[in-house]
C-alpha cells in the first residue's frame, strides 16, 4: 500500500527540484555565459557555416529546415546502405525504402517510433552514427525552438531571434553531452553493455542454440531518456534486462524523461523576467500530471475483471499484472506509462496494450492534448506556451480588452498561427489514421476488432503525431502502408508546430512592449493555472472525445458488463 503513494510522491519531487538549477543554467547557457568548451563550439560552428550572426524567424526556419532535411537524408541511406558499412558483426541488411523512411523521419522528429526490433534489424553503425546523433539534435532542434520563442516574448522592437546553428551546437554541447555521459556511466556501471563485439552464442535451459544481443547500448538508452526520444537499443524498450537492469536504473530513466522540460519552463521565467509566471505554467503541467498518475495507478491496481471470479481471496487481487515486469510491478510500471507519454518520450518498460482499458486511455489523452504536459525538451514548453497565448486571448476578450501577454498584444495574425497548430492533432490522427480503416485490409493491420482495435489505431497515430513514438502492441506498424501514412503524421506532428510557433516568435519580437496595468489578465495564480488547465482540456482534447468513448470507454464499460452480466 505504502508504494501506491510513496513511489509517485518521490517521483514528481525528484523531477521537481533540480528544475529551477538547471532552468537557470539553460538559460546562462544560450545566453553564451557558459564557454568551457568555447573552443569545440567555434570549430563546430565553423564546419556549419556560420558566424553567429542573428537571425528573424524566417532565416531561423529555414535554417532548421535544411538541418533537418540534411539529416533525413543522411540517416535514410544509412538506414538502406547498412550491409554495405563497417560495424555491422551480424551481417544485417539494408532496411526497405519504406521501413527506412519510416526510421528516418521517425528520430528526425524526435519520434523515435520503431517499425523494427532494434537488435534484429540495425547494424552498431546505425544505432551508434545514424539513431544516437538525431537522438543528439532532434532533441537540440526542439529547444532551440522554444529558446526563440522566449526571445521573441522577451524582446522587442526587433527581427533577430538568435542564431539557430549556434543555439543547437550551444545545447547539444554543454547541456545534453555532459549530462549523457554522465547517466551513460552509471547505467553501464548498473549493468547495461557497453560494447562492439558481436552477439554471444549460449544454449537455452532447454539446450537449443540461441544468440544474445549486445551493442553500445548504455550511450543511446542516456540520450533517448534525457531528450524525450525513447528508442530503444533492443525491440522492448527499457522492458529489456539490458536496457533497464535495476531498480536504480529504472528510477533514473524515469526521472531523467521529465528532467529537462521541467527545467526549461524556468528557462522561460529567466527569460521574460517573470519567475511567478512560470511555476504557475509548471503547476498547471504537474497538476495534469498528478491526475494522469492517479487514473492509472486506481485502474491498474484494481483486479482484472476477467479473473476477478476466480477467486474470492481479496488479498490476492494485487492488480493488472498482465504485461507488467515483475521487477516492477503495476505501480512503477503505471507512473513510468504516465511519465512517458507527458514527456512526448516513448519508452516503456511494460506493454501499454495489456494496461486496462482507462489505464491505456490516459497515455492516449496525455498524447492527445498536444504533448504539453512537460512534452519533449523544447517541444513541452513551446507547445503549452501556445495554449497559454489561446488563454490569455479568450480571457482578455471575455472582460472587453485587449488582450496582452507580458506586455504585448496579442493580435489576429498571432492568433491564426495558434489556431493552425491546434489542427495538428485533429489531421494528424482523425484524417491520416482514419485513412487506415478504409483501407482493405486494416483488420490485419490493426490485429483486434472492436473497441480496443479502435484504440490501437487511436494510439499509434497519437503517438505519431504527438512525436512520442510509443504503441499499442499488435498494430502492424511495418506495413508499408503504415511506414508511409506514420511518416507523413509525424512530420506534420513536428513541423506543423514548429513553424507557426517560429512565426509567433517573429511577431512578438517585432511588438513594442506596453506597460502592464492592473486590468490586464493575470498569468500567475490559481486563476490563470485553473483557466490554463480547462483551455488545455477543452481545446486540446475536445476534437477526440468520440473516439475516445468508442475505443477505451466503451471497453471498459464491455469489461464491466461481462464480469457483472
Amino acid at each position: 500500500m505504502w508504494q501506491e503513494i510513496i513511489y509517485p510522491v518521490a517521483f514528481v519531487l525528484l523531477v521537481l527540484l533540480p528544475a529551477p538549477l538547471l532552468g537557470n543554467y539553460i538559460y546562462r547557457v544560450f545566453e553564451g555565459k557558459i564557454r568551457w568548451l568555447a573552443p569545440v563550439e567555434r570549430a563546430t560552428l565553423a564546419c556549419c557555416g556560420t558566424d553567429g550572426r542573428e537571425q528573424d524567424w524566417k532565416s531561423y526556419a529555414l535554417s532548421l529546415l535544411a538541418f533537418n532535411g540534411a539529416g533525413f537524408g543522411l540517416l535514410f541511406l544509412i538506414l538502406m546502405a547498412q550491409g554495405l558499412l563497417p560495424l555491422n558483426p551480424q551481417q544485417l541488411p539494408g532496411l526497405s525504402w519504406q521501413l527506412a523512411f519510416n526510421t528516418a523521419v521517425s528520430f528526425m522528429t524526435n519520434t523515435n517510433w520503431q517499425a523494427y526490433s532494434g537488435e534484429a534489424s540495425l547494424s552498431y553503425f546505425s544505432q551508434m552514427v545514424g539513431l544516437t546523433t538525431q537522438n543528439f539534435v532532434s532533441a537540440g532542434t526542439g529547444a532551440a525552438v522554444a529558446i526563440a520563442l522566449f526571445r521573441g516574448i522577451a524582446r522587442q522592437q526587433t527581427i533577430n531571434l538568435g542564431n539557430f546553428w549556434q543555439d543547437l551546437v550551444r545545447f547539444c554541447l554543454y547541456v545534453l553531452l555532459p549530462i549523457a555521459l554522465i547517466m551513460a556511466l552509471v547505467l553501464v556501471w548498473q549493468g547495461v553493455p557497453q560494447s562492439l563485439s558481436a552477439y554471444l552464442p549460449f544454449h537455452g535451459v532447454e539446450g537449443q542454440e540461441q544468440l544474445l544481443p549486445l551493442g553500445p547500448a548504455a550511450s543511446q538508452i542516456a540520450i533517448k531518456q534525457l531528450g524525450s526520444n525513447g528508442g530503444g537499443f533492443f525491440g522492448i524498450n527499457s522492458a529489456h534486462p539490458f536496457e533497464n537492469p535495476t531498480a536504480l536504473s529504472n528510477w533514473l530513466e524515469m526521472v531523467a524523461l521529465l528532467t529537462i522540460a521541467a527545467a526549461m519552463v524556468f528557462t522561460l521565467g529567466r527569460y521574460v523576467k517573470d519567475m511567478a509566471h512560470s511555476r504557475a505554467i509548471l503547476g498547471a503541467m504537474t497538476l495534469m500530471l498528478v491526475l494522469g498518475l492517479f487514473v492509472s495507478l486506481s485502474q491498474e491496481l484494481k483486479p482484472d475483471h476477467a479473473l476477478a471470479q476466480l477467486t474470492t481471496d481479496a488479498s490476492n487481487m494485487t492488480g493488472n499484472w498482465e504485461g507488467k515486469e515483475s521487477r516492477f510491478g503495476p505501480v512503477l510500471s503505471s507512473i513510468w506509462e504516465v511519465a512517458t507519454t507527458a514527456a512526448s518520450n516513448g519508452a516503456v518498460n511494460a506493454m501499454h496494450d495489456s494496461f486496462t482499458p482507462l489505464g491505456g486511455m490516459v497515455g492516449m489523452i496525455n498524447m492527445l492534448l498536444g504533448e504539453v504536459i512537460f512534452g519533449g525538451v523544447g517541444s513541452g514548453i513551446y507547445g503549452m506556451m501556445l495554449f497559454v497565448l489561446l488563454t490569455v486571448f479568450l480571457c482578455g476578450l471575455m472582460v472587453g480588452r485587449t488582450p496582452t501577454y507580458l506586455g504585448k498584444r496579442l493580435g489576429i495574425t498571432e492568433m491564426k498561427w495558434v489556431v493552425a497548430s491546434m489542427l495538428v492533432m485533429p489531421v494528424g490522427v482523425l484524417v491520416i489514421g482514419g485513412v487506415t480503416l478504409l483501407m482493405p485490409d486494416a483488420s490485419t493491420i490493426i490485429g483486434h476488432d472492436g473497441p480496443h482495435g479502435l484504440s490501437r489505431l487511436i494510439y499509434a497515430y497519437a503517438s505519431a503525431a504527438g512525436n512520442n513514438g510509443s504503441a499499442f502492441a499488435g498494430f502492424a506498424a511495418g506495413d508499408n502502408w503504415q511506414c508511409i501514412a506514420i511518416g507523413l503524421a509525424m512530420l506534420l506532428g513536428r513541423f506543423g508546430y514548429i513553424i507557426p510557433v517560429l512565426a509567433i516568435a517573429g511577431q512578438l519580437a517585432r511588438a513594442p512592449r506596453q506597460e502592464t496595468s492592473e486590468g490586464d489578465f493575470p498569468i500567475s495564480g490559481l486563476l490563470f493555472v485553473t483557466l490554463l488547465i480547462i483551455t488545455v482540456l477543452l481545446i486540446g482534447g475536445l476534437s477526440f472525445l468520440p473516439v475516445l468513448a468508442l475505443g477505451p470507454v466503451a471497453e471498459h464499460l464491455s469489461l464491466i458488463g461481462g464480469a457483472f452480466g
